[in-house]
């Protein structure tokens, strides 16, 4: 279901995260539709969807990751040569992201943080241009922090609770779409059975196939867990 209440932010519920995701490939790399393979975000921002992808520290406690600009105006970012946060000049369509986020964290924290501002960009654009004319500071959108709630509880959310929720689900199944995901998986089990030599590095199936995905899809190992496990597989 996809309504709009009081506002012009996307009401989508958890069970159409899938089908989100498959949309956003369809309309911007539908080659990860077609076979499995590690969906390249970076390119997809900067050369299919036209947004200009930059790296600025945003927090000094690497707290924030990524930003996505929706007007021309002036961001906050933190200068760590000089321990001190300044202004940004950006324009309409520029991602930041943390340059630190491989080394801090993972390749595949990078690849979902692109992806998490990439549907930002794609889903809730029009709410941002909306809210800039009343309050342009508004217009620049901050990665922020969602606590989770049930989704029971949605008539309770605030417009900024929908967004963050919404582009933290669609992310990962992005990178991670749903038939390639089947299909690794199954690739993966097989060659667990079938190669005596992985069996006998790798003491379960779970932690090769979870490893087998992070590796392939470009993605953390945390998330590859997450999908595997949201997606019906016990394999522990």
């Amino acid at each position: 279901m996809l309504s709009t209440l009081f506002s012009l932010t996307p009401q989508i519920y958890k069970a159409e995260f899938d089908n989100e995701a498959k949309l956003f490939l369809q309309k911007y790399y539908p080659e990860a539709l077609q076979s499995p393979m590690a969906v390249p975000i970076v390119d997809v921002a900067r050369k299919r969807m036209g947004l200009r992808v930059v790296e600025q520290r945003l927090s000094e406690d690497f707290s924030i990751l990524g930003q996505m600009c929706f007007t021309n105006g002036l961001a906050e970012i933190y200068d760590k040569d000089n321990d001190e946060f300044r202004e940004y000049r950006v324009r309409y369509g520029t991602m930041i992201i943390d340059p630190d986020t491989i080394w801090e964290r993972n390749e595949g924290c990078k690849n979902n943080t692109v992806a998490h501002e990439c549907y930002h960009w794609h889903k809730h654009r029009d709410y941002h241009i909306s809210i800039s004319v009343r309050d342009s500071f508004k217009a620049v959108r901050r990665y922020c922090y969602y606590v989770g709630r049930p989704e029971s509880a949605y008539l309770d959310w605030t417009d900024e609770e929908w967004m963050e929720w919404q582009a933290t689900g669609v992310a990962p199944r992005i990178l991670m779409p749903l038939d390639s995901f089947h299909i690794m998986v199954e690739q993966f089990l097989r060659e667990y059975e079938d190669n005596p030599d992985i069996r006998m590095k790798w003491y379960s199936v779970h932690s090769w196939v979870i490893n087998s995905l992070a590796s392939f899809f470009k993605v953390s190992k945390q998330s590859a867990g997450i999908r595997l496990d949201e997606t019906g597989y016990c394999l522990h």
